[in-house]
């Protein structure tokens, strides 16, 4: 009988390629053979732990992202915005391949669309709530504005610098888009 550490290191393995073969070859390409073939293991063993490649995509999707999606209180609303806007640049900026063949074959699957939305994007949608609601409790936002707007915002701006146009985010464009436009958006007037 095998390890539990050594079942967990395969599956680490297994993951990572599937996570690798997802950016080769796409979502629609992507097999279980090709998968089992790259990680040495057979079919079978893919089988045992995953029931569909929807499930082990996601699984190894979700595997990749290795740290949270939380922002720690900066003390302000500025502060928390660009911390927020640095963890998801860092997401986007290592995982474009991946992401992009998620959002296409999610227009095809809705399967595939409705458990990356869970698994990937709720993560996302809880940590800029957090970031809201902690700016609301020190009464730093406005009440004029509609706050649900702050993540579609946010995220749309690096997705489409990073996924689309495929240009560099730096910490100096961080600041420029907390500044100029997010903050100045939902905050009350310094």
């Amino acid at each position: 009988m095998q390890s539990r550490a050594r079942i967990r290191e395969r599956e680490r393995h297994i993951l990572s390629v599937a996570a690798e073969l997802l950016s080769e070859v796409g979502f629609d390409r992507l097999t279980f053979d090709a998968m089992a073939a790259r990680a040495g293991v057979s079919k079978t063993t893919l089988y045992r732990r995953w029931s569909s490649k929807h499930e082990l995509v996601i699984d190894a999707v979700r595997r990749r992202v290795d740290f949270s999606f939380t922002v720690p209180d900066q003390g302000n609303f500025r502060a928390d915005v660009l911390q927020a806007l640095k963890l998801v640049s860092e997401w986007l900026r290592r995982d474009a391949a991946i992401l992009r063949t998620l959002i296409d074959a999610g227009r095809r699957d809705a399967d595939l669309r409705e458990e990356t939305d869970r698994q990937i994007a709720q993560p996302f949608d809880d940590m800029w709530e957090e970031v809201i609601d902690r700016a609301h409790d020190r009464g730093e936002l406005r009440s004029d504005v509609d706050l649900s707007w702050l993540n579609e915002l946010a995220q749309g701006v690096l997705i489409n610098r990073l996924l689309v146009v495929d240009d560099p985010v730096t910490d100096a464009y961080l600041e420029r888009l907390t500044d100029e436009i997010i903050v100045p958006a939902f905050a009350h007037p310094a």
